[in-house]
């Protein structure tokens, strides 16, 4: 499958009306649609971005001035989230025993390395740690079979989620339809208030560590998912546009990652190569390692607004 015939990545930016008003910038090099997309990338992990989503946090609420004045004084240097998580089980072989509180606890830690810049030297740390509160398990194949704000997600988490705005829910399934399947998929911070109970990130177990997606089985989709929750968009938000992700230094990408080409250059207008190393590209989990400063003050931003 080539990019080009990608609908359900969340790529276009629809607007306020919901009608699509635009796709990607208009690609800046001829790379565009010659990869191959992974069956595990293959459907969106939000929602599709739309102008409001842009317009809830735009990068001029993220410069340096206004994080030095009006975000880091309400935020203290350190801080704690904690974590419920729904373990979901299907009912048909391989989906009984999903994941044990072992495998919860891996996760759990592959997530706080990743906020601590513990896999590359490059990485920028943020203040936030994430501090496993329960585990529950609920055998429920629907659920288990879930995806994206389908109906199943909904009632799955209108049932289980606990605690506020500032509680991460992190339910593990079997991520989509048969031959469909999911990594993971997030909520943004914004779309807290309209629907408390939907907020949270969803992973497939098969993307846990030592899961059977291979490629994407070292734990990283729940650091790409937190990192929505958090307040981050895709890397490739945007294509080659001015604004793209709205973070200043995640260079300009045209079209989402899905291997590790390090000298990858897809908007060649724009300063730098593809940010393929970033937690938020769609890169193989062994080539995600880091987060920038402009992203973790993003995050910050987004903290102190929408998760009050």
């Amino acid at each position: 499958m080539a990019l080009a015939t990608l609908t359900l990545a969340g790529l276009p930016i629809i607007g306020a009306s919901g009608s699509a008003s635009a796709a990607l910038a208009p690609p800046c090099s001829e790379t565009i649609g010659t990869q191959d997309v992974p069956l595990w990338r293959r459907s969106a992990d939000t929602s599709p971005v739309t102008a409001a989503d842009l317009a809830a946090l735009p990068a001029q609420e993220t410069s340096r001035r206004t994080l030095a004045r009006e975000v880091a004084p309400r935020l203290a240097s350190s801080v704690t989230i904690p974590v419920y998580v729904h373990v979901i089980k299907g009912k048909h072989r391989g989906e009984n025993h999903t994941a044990g509180p072992r495998k919860v606890a891996r996760a759990i830690a592959t997530l706080n390395g990743g906020f601590h810049a513990q896999q590359s030297a490059l990485g920028v740390s943020t203040r936030y740690t994430f501090k496993l509160r329960r585990i529950d398990w609920t055998r429920r194949d629907g659920w288990y079979h879930a995806f994206l704000n389908g109906p199943r997600d909904r009632a799955a988490k209108r049932k289980l989620h606990r605690g506020g705005s500032r509680t991460l829910n992190l339910y593990i399934n079997g991520g989509g339809r048969p031959n469909e399947p999911i990594l993971g998929w997030a909520r943004f911070p914004w779309q807290y208030d309209r629907a408390p109970k939907l907020d949270g990130v969803s992973v497939n177990v098969a993307s846990l560590p030592g899961g059977r997606a291979r490629g994407y089985n070292r734990g990283d989709t729940v650091v790409h998912e937190t990192g929505h929750w958090m307040g981050l968009l895709h890397t490739f938000q945007g294509g080659c546009s001015e604004t793209n992700d709205q973070v200043s230094d995640t260079p300009a990408e045209a079209e989402p990652s899905f291997y590790c080409d390090t000298t990858r250059d897809t908007c060649l207008e724009s300063p730098g190569l593809d940010p393929v190393h970033n937690f938020m590209d769609y890169s193989l989990d062994s080539c995600m390692d880091r987060l920038t400063a402009g992203q973790v003050g993003r995050m910050d931003a987004a903290f102190v607004r929408w998760r009050k």
